[in-house]
């Protein structure tokens, strides 16, 4: 939009002249509550730390968001622990956009004003600058919706201040909605909001031990989503507020308005273009009409269709674009009124708003459609612009248009690629999250429960393997069939992944019938499909079941309780119905959290080799050890490997951590050999998918033993009969591979599977170690002691060397060394240890 003269003038300001009154400023030793009262009573948003008058540091509401959750603890230190630093700083003479633009590079809400030695002179914030050009007409046409915020943070009114603090910080929000007050309340008391200077008063007060309800404002002040941006920028102004609670057409709280996102929306190039105009706009007008040959030129040239109208809103001219698209030559239409082109697809109400919106603001864009002279009905895009004379009026329309009946029907594809499932015509993943909002929002808005429900088909991989894709599909289809037939018309359903179902059911009103549903729903998907080539195929499914507002209060985090409820139906042994509960969330996180920082722990040396001592039944003496895994975080806990290595082999770090595992032990074996121990032999633990990575194991051994110059007789690797449950034929060709370099191979944890002895004979093992349950079984009798010694009886005589595992008294070494068990470890003889100790243990046994 093209300002008037009557406008340019108005706009010579500096940021001088927007000083808001009032500057706080306050030493940087200062303590910090002396700061928040001080800027509590004065009702600012921010106090400058100065030094010699010059400023070093901020303090504002948003910073107070990051104070920790005992705040009383910190607001007896002084201003510097918590200001931000350094001062984004602007020149007292720097004009209004020239603070806009360093707002946007800086990201920040404040500008300290300074001169020309960088003394402080003040400050000026995005709300200033609002306040000064609220009757300069910056915004276009747009309506609330347009600058509303992607997400608002809605919170229930019984949250602490301290963690609604921490929310508001770790969302980046200026503000939060509070709900959650008692039912028996006036409906307009039942909503409240909470911005920073709420929370400002509330650490200035010392109530930051209240909940949110106790310092929400209420009633809030509610506006429309369709009420043009000026409109909200004047109630804000005339009532002195800061935030606008927006409704959409259902009535239903969409979001919050704020000056914030009102300065978005301020037309950078117009303050530009106001600063430079000259105040002599007559030669501005002198200068256009010296230019009106040249514009002509690129009109008649011009792609787009061009229509010029006077004041009386008669076509004055047209260019040939207007022909070739309307099919009128320019002769048929000067002298009319534009409206020829009507297609009467807009209403009377329609016009009369545009050129409301064109007389207040000089502009109008959008979307229309009109008339060929053929009669052919089609869209376009429409810019109306108001040509003013010197003295202000109006004395020309001009028009440019263009035909986008090819984008539309390529937008309409578009939308129905982007929003709908193309094998089953349901809404895909993306719309059905739209559709869970709005449901959720007229929930809330109703008071009434909500049950979200997510299917998820087992094994139907299996299926396309078997029948191929083609088929697949068609099973898929007619699961889409069943759901829709059995759930009913006014359930909401989609298609959210390859084999996964949502629905959302507004109708269930109790837990109990949303369940009874859900099963209802499995038996009718475990009736036989019948397929393409006549055979009867059987499903199953896992259903998870969660509900708003009892298990999440907003739709990202419902999204995330179904889901979790469908993985613990499949958890659980698939073809039943999850119900979400919290403390299978708080698992979850838990699980998520270990994970992160097991990916760290490589990287942060947070891990660590413990060895435990393996002796020789006859001598005593030490002959080996076995090297095992430990990690302890940096904060000092020490997580147990029966936890974090089934986590491994799940996330697939497995590989890295076992070639850390094997590369750190053969590195400290070397060492041991440098202190004379020669005689060591090293065991490691080997996981089944290190066999199945994309290095060969046995290849990663030989470039381990080549690199740190070892023996491969002094390496032995552990392996459970896991490893043989996949394809025991390929395993004894892994197996070999790793034998064949001279390494040695024990089963470990022997008798607790399913211990085929004809694979003990087959496959190169060298040592089979007893598990530790079969030991401590010897001091239970006969019939321990006597399978024991069997086991140690049966290794002996399939040339096998037999170590016991998990020695703790004398008895069990006395009759393990009776029936001939060649190595013993355990508790009684030594734990595990560091590589230190085994030094010492090893130096005093040679000793």
């Amino acid at each position: 939009m093209r300002p008037t003269p009557a406008e340019d003038r108005s706009f010579g300001q500096t940021v001088g002249t927007l000083s808001p009154g009032t500057v706080l400023s306050c030493s940087p030793a200062t303590p910090l509550a002396q700061a928040i009262t001080k800027m509590r009573n004065a009702n600012n948003s921010s106090i400058i730390a100065i030094e010699s008058n010059k400023p070093v540091g901020i303090i504002t509401e948003h910073d107070l968001l990051s104070l920790p959750a005992d705040s009383q603890a910190v607001l007896s230190q002084p201003v510097e622990m918590y200001m931000s630093h350094p001062v984004h700083t602007v020149s007292v003479h720097a004009s209004p956009q020239a603070a806009i633009v360093r707002m946007r590079e800086r990201n920040v809400r404040h500008l300290v004003t300074v001169d020309e030695n960088n003394c402080l002179v003040g400050i000026i914030s995005r709300t200033d600058l609002i306040r000064q050009i609220s009757n300069k007409r910056p915004f276009s046409a747009n309506d609330v919706a347009d600058a509303l915020r992607q997400a608002t943070s809605f919170v229930d009114a019984k949250m602490p201040i301290t963690e609604l603090r921490h929310r508001m910080h770790k969302e980046k929000c200026d503000s939060a909605v509070i709900t959650g007050f008692p039912s028996n309340l006036d409906v307009e008391l039942q909503t409240g909001i909470i911005t920073e200077r709420d929370i400002l008063r509330a650490l200035a007060e010392g109530n930051d031990h209240l909940t949110a309800g106790d310092i929400a404002t209420r009633p809030v002040t509610k506006i429309n989503s369709n009420v043009n941006l000026n409109d909200a920028r004047n109630i804000m102004l005339r009532n002195n507020i800061r935030h606008l609670v927006v409704n959409n057409h259902y009535n239903e709280i969409v979001g919050v308005l704020s000056f914030a996102d009102l300065l978005e929306f301020i037309e950078q190039d117009y303050l530009i273009y106001l600063n430079n105009l000259n105040d002599d706009s007559d030669s501005e007008l002198v200068k256009a009409r010296q230019s009106l040959a040249l514009a002509r030129k690129l009109i008649e040239n011009s792609p787009d269709c061009v229509m010029v109208c006077n004041a009386r809103a008669e076509i004055e001219a047209v260019n040939p674009a207007f022909t070739r698209v309307t099919g009128y030559q320019a002769d048929e239409v000067i002298g009319k009124n534009p409206s020829i082109l009507q297609s009467g697809r807009q209403t009377p109400e329609f016009y009369a708003k545009m050129w409301s919106d064109l007389a207040r603001t000089g502009k109008w864009e959008g979307e229309i459609w009109n008339r060929r002279k053929s009669g052919e009905v089609f869209p376009e895009w429409l810019t109306i612009m108001a040509i003013r004379d010197t003295d202000g009026s109006t004395s020309h329309y001009a028009s440019i248009f263009s035909d986008i009946s090819e984008r539309e029907r390529t937008r309409e594809d578009i939308l129905r690629i982007a929003f709908t499932d193309e094998l089953t015509g349901m809404p895909n993943r993306r719309r059905f999250s739209e559709l869970l909002s709005l449901h959720v929002g007229r929930a809330r808005q109703s008071g009434r429960p909500l049950t979200v429900l997510m299917l998820d088909l087992d094994n139907f991989q299996r299926v396309n393997n078997a029948l191929g894709h083609n088929a697949g599909d068609d099973v898929l289809v007619e699961v889409s069939r069943r759901i829709s037939r059995e759930l009913g018309h006014d359930a909401v359903m989609a298609r959210v992944g390859a084999d996964e179902y949502a629905a959302i059911l507004p109708d269930v009103k109790t837990e109990q019938e949303a369940l009874n549903l859900a099963e209802r729903l499995l038996v009718r998907l475990g009736e036989p499909h019948l397929t393409s080539k006549g055979d009867d195929l059987y499903l199953s499914a896992s259903i998870g079941v969660a509900s708003f507002p009892k298990d999440a209060n907003d739709t990202s985090n419902l999204l995330r309780c179904v889901e979790l409820a469908m993985l613990q139906a499949k958890e659980q042994g698939r073809n039943r119905v999850g119900r979400f509960s919290i403390t299978m969330q708080s698992q979850k996180g838990a699980d998520l959290a270990l994970e992160t920082a097991l990916r760290r722990a490589l990287d942060n040396d947070e891990l660590h080799l413990a060895y435990q001592p393996q002796f020789d039944t006859k001598t005593g003496a030490l002959c080996g050890v076995e090297a095992l895994v430990r990690w302890t975080t940096a904060s000092g806990e020490n997580i147990p490997p029966s936890t974090f290595i089934p986590i491994a082999e799940e996330i697939g770090v497995i590989g890295e951590l076992g070639r850390w595992v094997m590369r750190t032990a053969c590195r400290q074996l070397v060492n041991w050999r440098k202190e004379g121990l020669h005689n060591l032999r090293l065991a490691v633990n080997v996981s089944v998918q290190q066999f199945y990575g994309t290095v060969d194991l046995a290849e990663q051994l030989r470039a381990i033993l080549v690199d740190k110059g070892l023996s491969a007789d002094r390496l032995e690797i552990e392996v459970t009969e896991s490893l043989f449950m996949r394809n025991i034929e390929d395993m004894r060709a892994k197996l070999q591979r790793v034998r064949d370099l001279g390494i040695r191979i024990s089963l470990d944890d022997f008798g607790t599977g399913f211990s085929s002895l004809s694979y003990l004979r087959t496959l190169p093992f060298d040592v089979i170690k007893l598990d530790r349950s079969f030991v401590s079984d010897i001091d239970h009798g006969d019939e321990g002691r006597t399978l024991a010694i069997t086991i140690i009886n049966m290794a002996r005589n399939l040339g096998k060397t037999c170590i016991a595992e998990g020695v703790e008294n004398e008895g069990q070494l006395a009759v393990l060394r009776d029936a001939g068990c060649d190595l013993v470890q355990g508790f009684l003889l030594g734990r595990p240890m560091t590589a230190e100790d085994i030094s010492r243990i090893a130096t005093a046994s040679v000793a």
